[in-house]
């Protein structure tokens, strides 16, 4: 028996955008892919500038906690995490099956910040709602279209008997909204039970080559490149695949961030980039699928210079030209982008992301070739 990954959403640094409330209480709903008799939550408090109090943590069966049981850390109810860290709660005993929903109560009755924040909007297996009562319960709501945030809740853990495969899904805004993702790991938690877990590394705002800019605070969440962050999560989660969407914002962020208009890419140092991450997977054993970037469309009062837009444009087809030659999984945009661009009924509204009904057929593109490296793994 060993404690596996079950369920992990990356955590985001708000401490730029940070949220104070003088209490709290949120639900969290994740999805297991493992069967399990004790489970384990680590809950972060990694960018706050001091600590953080919990004083209920509750796992639940169903979103109204009829069946339920309290986590503990060392033997209490409270859970008190130092600034810059992490805690672990201790094991609870709970029959976990495949395909399971899990929820999550975390509540604190203390005036407290919170930077620590991660979201979805694809609800249908991670799905969080939070208010600023300490003593009420919120309630869980299905939606597509919605941020829905919460602050800590990062890792659930299964004590298994089952080594199962680690799938990585990682990137940009693209991989942390879920509408591809999560489509994707329903798929393959009905195809596969208790042979996989796929983890959500996303981060809205990511690019690949350079770290978020400091000229504003939204822009500071965006966090480190993939290419400082992924060899971290290699290491920490060890999947047998990764699958990325990131490079769009390598892009778009010079059109509208003051620091990273000194930020340009080309082509080739792209590209040479997405090089370093396949030998990168490589050398652990592992395979990655690289997307080819989404086409994107600006309104003119974003954007500063069209000259530049026009420019970036341009380069998003000449990235996807040398990646054609590298073998990402280049055959995401064939079916959700028209004239270069994304096609209106697959459109989330803001020109840049897909909405529930693309993420369903760009899953239905992506997952023979997640198949088909899973085969290659087994073998």
């Amino acid at each position: 028996m060993h404690w596996q990954i079950a369920w992990y959403h990356q955590i985001a640094n708000f401490s730029f955008l940070p949220v104070t409330m003088p209490e709290l209480t949120e639900v969290i709903q994740t999805t297991c892919n493992l069967h399990g008799g004790e489970l384990r939550a680590t809950l972060t408090n990694y960018f706050g500038l001091q600590s953080l109090i919990f004083d209920r943590v509750e796992v639940g069966l169903d979103p109204m906690f009829h069946v339920k049981q309290p986590l503990f850390f060392h033997n209490s109810r409270i859970f008190k995490i130092p600034a810059g860290k992490a805690v672990v709660s201790d094991p609870c005993q709970l029959t976990v099956h495949p395909g399971q929903k899990l929820y999550f109560r975390i509540s604190s009755s203390f005036r407290q910040t919170y930077c620590d924040f991660a979201s979805t909007y694809n609800t249908k297996l991670t799905n969080a709602s939070l208010i600023r009562r300490s003593n009420h319960l919120p309630t869980l709501r299905t939606t597509f279209t919605a941020r829905r945030g919460w602050f800590s809740l990062a890792q659930v853990e299964v004590l298994s008997g089952t080594k199962a495969a680690v799938i990585e899904f990682t990137g940009d805004s693209l991989a942390e909204m879920g509408l591809i993702s999560d489509e994707l790991t329903e798929q393959l938690y009905l195809k596969y039970p208790n042979r996989l877990t796929v983890l959500n590394s996303g981060i809205s705002g990511n690019r690949l080559l350079y770290n978020a800019p400091q000229d504003e605070p939204l822009y500071q969440t965006f966090g480190t490149s993939l290419a400082e962050r992924l060899p971290l999560l290699m290491r920490l989660h060890r999947p047998k695949l990764v699958i990325c969407f990131v490079g769009s914002n390598d892009l778009l962020l010079p059109l509208i961030s003051r620091q990273a208009i000194k930020q340009q890419i080309n082509p080739t140092d792209f590209t040479a980039q997405v090089e370093e991450l396949f030998n990168l997977v490589e050398m652990v054993q592992s395979q990655l699928l690289f997307s080819n970037l989404l086409p994107f469309k600006l309104g003119h009062g974003q954007i500063h210079h069209s000259a530049n837009y026009e420019q970036a444009l341009t380069l998003r087809k000449l990235v996807n030209s040398e990646l054609a030659h590298l073998e990402p999984f280049t055959s995401t945009a064939t079916a959700v982008v028209k004239e270069d661009q994304l096609v209106p009924a697959y459109d989330l509204g803001d020109h840049l992301h897909l909405n529930q009904a693309g993420g369903q057929l760009l899953t239905s593109q992506l997952l023979p070739a997640v198949e088909e490296k899973l085969l290659s793994i087994s073998q």
